[in-house]
């Protein structure tokens, strides 16, 4: 990360007392959670429904549609391997903002509003399928095949790598190290895609893998191949989430986590006054933060075993879907400010990618509107609302799917356990985010 900036709003910019804002969130899900057991008896979203958009439907799908997409996003890319591999090795070569700012940040908005863009554009897609042509060769077969139950456990073993790169790893906005990570990016992706065809990319690339998930909560949905306007909630609650899934969002909502709590006094002092080194420590924290994310919720969803008709280990896939939401918010809260700042800042370097006064774009010589740091209070709002709507949503979703996998009358007690973590969650993550 380049700067903290997810702390430029502190408890004191809060309209209450964080000791009362911290109870009136949890107070805010319990009731919430009240209200939908009273109100919410049945499925509501057993339909996807939604309203089909045959008309761009077939302008997304036009075959130049797709082809300019990606190229456009091919060509930012080689644009940034530009500054990578011929840039001056300085904060201001665009290549770190690029990556840790705009790709990394950005693509949850992208997500959100766009829907399959990411995946519909991603790189390694589109040189996998250009290398496909020049051989002559079906994108979607590779030399041997992905099975099914890998699911998309390669792509949260990514995510942990990335999340330690971004939070851990020495030197991380250093060109020799960024080189060695984007390389092993590209040389996996493309080489896993040719050995086990198209497949590979969406199980193992971290950032498609991401992407995906964030569209979950989406207002586009693909039905049939058609695309329809739909009630996101709706979308995200018949996600079919494969195996891995929750080790996904796991690493998201726990890297999360540890980059603000690595920025506590607390932790600043332990680490400082301890023998062993940042990176162990940092690789310790990264670890337990996703580990008590994973553990939390995994035992919370087995529970509902007790009053389902299914195994308690099959609970903690098909309840996935529910942390999205949270990871959504969490993100929004934590990232907003180093993608509004920071972002303006790599568009500024943009034009200039090896450092020779070059104003290709027309963006060198803008500022950074940093009016954001005028308004902490709106900020600490922002942060606020972010986390408490994600985890209420969350808890809806859950809700739902708890009414489709358990009879009504086991349903109330089958989720208390997963009430008790999302109100932790909620908690947790003020007091990360507000910590001195």
């Amino acid at each position: 990360m380049l700067l903290p900036l997810h702390g430029i709003a502190s408890r004191h910019d809060l309209p209450l007392p964080f000791e009362f804002v911290v109870v009136g969130a949890a107070l805010a899900l319990t009731l919430s959670f009240v209200v939908l057991l009273l109100a919410w008896r049945q499925p509501r979203f057993a339909v996807l429904g939604g309203r089909a958009l045959p008309g761009l439907t077939r302008v997304v799908d036009h075959p130049a549609t797709r082809l300019v997409a990606r190229l456009l996003v091919l060509a930012a890319y080689a644009w940034a391997g530009l500054a990578l591999m011929a840039g001056q090795d300085l904060l201001t070569n665009p290549v770190f903002g690029f990556v840790f700012v705009w790709v990394w940040v950005g693509l949850v908005p992208i997500s959100l509003l766009l829907g399959g863009f990411w995946r519909a554009t991603n790189p390694l897609r589109t040189i996998h399928d250009g290398l496909s042509r020049l051989a002559g060769t079906d994108p979607d077969s590779g030399l041997l095949r992905l099975p099914q139950r890998i699911g998309v456990w390669p792509a949260a073993v990514a995510l942990f790598a990335f999340a330690w790169l971004e939070l851990v790893q020495p030197d991380r906005t250093t060109l020799a190290v960024l080189r060695v990570w984007a390389l092993a990016w590209l040389v996996l992706g493309v080489i896993g895609a040719v050995v086990f065809g198209r497949r590979w990319i969406g199980a193992a690339d971290p950032f498609e893998t991401y992407a995906v998930t964030v569209t979950q909560v989406s207002p586009w949905a693909r039905v049939d191949g058609q695309l329809r306007l739909v009630n996101p909630l709706a979308h995200l609650s018949h996600w079919r989430a494969r195996p891995g899934s929750l080790a996904v969002v796991a690493a998201l909502l726990g890297s999360t986590a540890f980059d603000s709590f690595a920025n506590t006094s607390f932790w600043i002092t332990t680490v400082q006054s301890s023998g062993l080194t940042t990176v162990a420590w940092g690789t310790l924290g990264l670890l337990a933060m996703i580990a008590i994310v994973l553990g939390t919720f995994s035992l919370a969803a087995a529970w509902m075993g007790r009053y389902g008709d299914r195994r308690a280990a099959a609970y903690p896939l098909l309840m996935v879907p529910s942390v999205v939401p949270i990871v959504v918010g969490y993100a929004v809260a934590h990232y907003t400010t180093l993608l509004v700042v920071e972002g303006q800042r790599t568009a500024i370097n943009w034009s200039d990618p090896l450092g020779r006064g070059w104003n290709v774009f027309g963006s060198a010589e803008m500022g950074v509107n940093a009016a954001l740091f005028d308004y902490p209070t709106v900020v600490a709002l922002i942060q606020l609302l972010a986390i408490l709507a994600g985890h209420i949503l969350g808890i809806v979703c859950a809700h739902e799917l708890a009414v489709r996998l358990l009879p009504p009358d086991r349903a109330l007690f089958g989720q208390l356990p997963m009430l008790l973590v999302m109100v932790g969650y909620t908690c947790a993550g003020l007091v990360l985010l507000f910590s001195p």
